[in-house]
């Protein structure tokens, strides 16, 4: 008799999971954010994707609004695409060393409790399994984009905040890095189905979230041209959404 194949599960930081993990830590965590966030509204002014079209929001990124959003209150399954900075220790450990706590006073006190909250930090981010970005072209395609596509494969929808801190585009918006555009041509290589990016623009002060006409991947385009373009008709797209709502107060990535 053949011995029953154990069941895989998703895991944002190696290839798969034997197990289900509980995480009831997170779980209850989440609940008594949902007590405090507000309710927001998701509005589309687009036609709706079909349950079976492979799907990437593009959303403004805000201060952590939009991603604590999607995490705790969105109502469809969505993966948010996470620095891997805080799904490590060595690497969180690193950047909150190197990018947080260098030029703030009290070290002595800061330090250790940094160490503590550490393992608080990581098990939360690994908690609500996101896809982790990393930022060399080897782990990009290895982890990245593999649970991307992993997670189009599974009909998940995914959510990236791809904003750079610098080059102010519009009002609502800094320039978007051009590096996720490629997981379509990745995902098409593999399965010759077309993602569409749908931009999605937050406004926080308005407790809305706005979706517009996507755009897709064209495979007869070149990426490093398309890349590019892609960005660029969202972040125009963007400036729309936001265009269209009533007056409110902006808030910005930085």
């Amino acid at each position: 008799m053949k011995n029953k194949e154990k069941k895989k599960y998703y895991s944002p930081i190696k290839e798969y999971d034997r197990i289900k993990r509980p995480h009831i830590f997170f779980k209850g965590l989440k609940g008594i954010v949902k007590l405090f966030f507000p309710e927001n509204e998701f509005i589309w002014k687009t036609e709706k994707p079909a349950a079976d079209e492979s799907v990437i929001y593009v959303c403004n990124h805000t201060k952590i609004y939009a991603p604590v959003y999607f995490i705790v209150e969105h109502k469809e399954e969505t993966r948010v695409w996470e620095n891997c900075y805080f799904l490590y220790f060595n690497m969180c450990w690193h950047h909150m060393r190197t990018k947080v706590l260098n030029n703030l006073k009290c070290k002595f006190i800061l330090y250790p409790l940094a160490f503590i909250l550490l393992p608080i930090i990581i098990l939360t981010c690994r908690a609500f399994n996101p896809i982790p970005v990393f930022h060399t072209g080897r782990e990009v395609f290895g982890m990245t984009f593999r649970k991307s596509i992993e997670t189009l494969n599974e009909g998940k929808r995914q959510v990236i905040f791809p904003e750079r801190t610098e080059n102010k585009v519009n009002k609502y918006i800094y320039q978007l890095n051009t590096g996720f555009p490629r997981v379509a041509e990745v995902y098409y290589k593999e399965t010759g189905r077309k993602v569409k990016f749908y931009p999605v623009y937050c406004a926080q002060k308005l407790r809305t979230f706005v979706v517009g006409d996507p755009i897709e991947y064209d495979p007869s385009v070149p990426m490093a041209k398309q890349k590019t373009e892609i960005c660029h008709y969202l972040e125009n797209k963007i400036c729309e959404l936001g265009d269209s709502l009533p007056e409110h107060e902006l808030v910005n990535y930085v």
